[in-house]
């Protein structure tokens, strides 16, 4: 393997990580893991919101704050972490933001106030935004251009599984025990994930630093929201990500509550639904690298819209069987976006993706709280019109997709 030095930087000739080898096997678990932890600990009160407005005495739309001010800070933190790892690299922002991450989850026993939870649930934002901000971009780096579907999905599979698993973890620990201990269990997961992450992820071969100034960060993103093939992902990702958020919010109040009257644990498996969006990003991924990025977009988009009307139905094995189609097509149509800004941007990688993310997260902030002022005068059915309408515009979006298939050269 030969190493040149140009202009005092070291670039790595090698070849990019190909499926089948010890190094693609090693990345993609590392950030399987990487992304299970912080997913879950993002996602962590989702089926807590109930206990959490009873016992610190809030409403429905105050409690989902818990979830919206995590996911916001998310968002903010993205448009620094992006510029950073430009400059340092992928590895350093992804481990280090990791594991300061789980500290704030570590100190949740020491909370007394709604205020003081509000806090940790910040801080925990800003501090595992670092792995949905540049992971996207180390994959576009050192995967093969010809696997980079497959690799996108099978890291989006461990943000369905760590969502997944986050929820159930939370609430199965909270009834039988407190929802303070359910952070603490995920606290101390995630020091485990960040070992595993370390010991797992290649070094990166193809990272070429740039300057993490204000001014080279800011003109890259203009450059990006002035792409307007880029700003139609970026819209799908909003309207995705808002209908996703208030699905998952507002049924664990429509199912705590009569006739259903179903515990925190139950609300917590009710996310194994999460497992279809586990297969669904994997399989989309392959589908990508062959039929293109506006297919997958599209069935993704109508899929979800299946699941929405599914769950309008009283029958419970109804809602549940709507959720799984919902999750289905979300994380399909997710994937098929996120891999679609990757395909369509040559330079600032990171920053491309951080902006993907920047919407993804705003629109989860907007459906997380936003619907919560739907939910308290037209319950459910307002709240299903409210994502409908949002999937709806997901779909426009993807309906105008034109030319995206990815070119399968390396």
């Amino acid at each position: 393997m030969k190493d040149t030095v140009t202009d005092g930087v070291q670039e790595n000739q090698a070849e990019f990580v190909t499926p089948g080898t010890a190094e693609f096997r090693r990345a993609s678990l590392a950030l399987f893991i990487a992304s299970f932890i912080t997913f879950a600990n993002i996602h962590l009160t989702q089926p807590l919101l109930p206990v959490l407005a009873r016992e610190f005495g809030v409403s429905p739309a105050a409690s989902s704050l818990t979830v919206t001010v995590t996911i916001f800070s998310i968002g903010f933190a993205l448009f620094i972490y992006g510029p950073i790892s430009d400059a340092v690299g992928r590895r350093p922002v992804m481990l280090w933001t990791m594991f300061l991450g789980v500290i704030p989850a570590l100190l949740a026993p020491l909370v007394t106030t709604f205020d003081q939870l509000i806090l940790i649930r910040i801080a925990q934002g800003l501090l595992l935004a670092g792995l949905p901000s540049v992971a996207m971009a180390y994959l576009g780096e050192e995967i093969s251009p010809r696997a980079l579907g497959l690799a996108f999905g099978l890291y989006i599979s461990g943000n369905s599984i760590g969502g997944m698993s986050g929820r159930i973890i939370s609430g199965t620990v909270a009834e039988a025990y407190s929802w303070q201990a359910a952070f603490v269990v995920l606290g101390v997961i995630g020091l485990a994930g960040v070992v595993l992450f370390y010991f797992l992820l290649p070094p990166s071969h193809h990272f070429t630093p740039r300057s993490a100034g204000v001014r080279s960060g800011a003109a890259a993103m203009l450059e990006h929201l002035s792409n307007v093939t880029l700003l139609k992902a970026y819209g799908i990702a909003f309207m995705l990500m808002f209908a996703f958020m208030g699905v998952f919010n507002y049924i664990t109040f429509r199912l705590s509550g009569p006739p259903y009257d179903l515990s925190p644990a139950a609300l917590g498996w009710l996310f194994l639904a999460y497992l279809a969006g586990t297969v669904s990003s994997t399989l989309t991924g392959r589908i990508v690298d062959v039929a293109g990025h506006r297919v997958g977009v599209i069935l993704g988009v109508f899929v979800a819209l299946a699941g929405v009307a599914l769950m309008f139905m009283p029958a419970l094995w109804i809602i549940i069987t709507g959720l799984v189609v919902f999750c289905f097509g979300f994380f399909a149509a997710h994937t098929t976006a996120s891999t679609w800004v990757n395909s369509k941007t040559n330079k600032s990688r990171a920053s491309a993706a951080g902006l993907y993310l920047i919407f993804f997260y705003a629109g989860g902030s907007f459906g997380s709280t936003g619907l919560g002022f739907i939910w308290h005068p037209w319950g459910w059915p307002g709240v299903t019109a409210g994502v409908s309408v949002t999937l709806m515009l997901a779909l426009l979006f993807g309906l105008t997709m034109h030319g995206t298939k990815v070119k399968n050269n390396s």
